[in-house]
């Protein structure tokens, strides 16, 4: 959640072309990246930290829950990197926004297909945060890139 809130105090500081923006916004949104990828798994099937490496916390982790819960730390780590980029306006943020959609779109599919017959909350989240965060991403690579400040 810390690193959600300095995600958006970076944003706005952006917006209203505040000195130290690209520090502030680096470092969130790389970190928030970082999460998404490395911890993916573990974030999204409620895995405390301590338990990372405990073999037992993963019982009863199917392999499907296990790979959309990859899959989609990719896919947003993708996308929050995207948003990175295009906040600083360097290039290829498009490329990072584009391929983090089509990751999170075939990630809402499977977990849509797999919520039809395990009714878990866990596929839930999944599309609900996927579709959060490409509703941020079309807006992102709608937006002119002029309207972030001069950094």
């Amino acid at each position: 959640m810390i690193l959600i809130i300095g995600a958006v105090v970076g944003l706005l500081m952006s917006l209203f072309d505040v000195p130290p923006t690209s520090l502030v916004v680096s470092l969130f949104f790389v970190a928030l990246g970082l999460l998404y990828f490395y911890l993916g798994l573990a974030l999204f099937n409620g895995i405390r930290f301590r338990n990372i490496f405990k073999a037992d916390s993963y019982n009863g982790l199917g392999p499907w829950r296990i790979a959309i819960a990859i899959g989609t730390g990719i896919a947003l780590s993708n996308l929050t990197i995207g948003f990175m980029f295009s906040i600083l306006s360097y290039p290829m943020a498009e490329t990072l926004l584009t391929f983090g959609i089509a990751l999170a779109a075939i990630m809402i599919i499977l977990a849509l297909i797999k919520n039809a017959r395990d009714k878990n909350p866990f596929y839930r989240n999944i599309i609900i945060r996927c579709i959060v965060l490409i509703v941020i991403a079309v807006v992102f690579l709608l937006i002119p890139r002029h309207i972030f400040g001069k950094l």
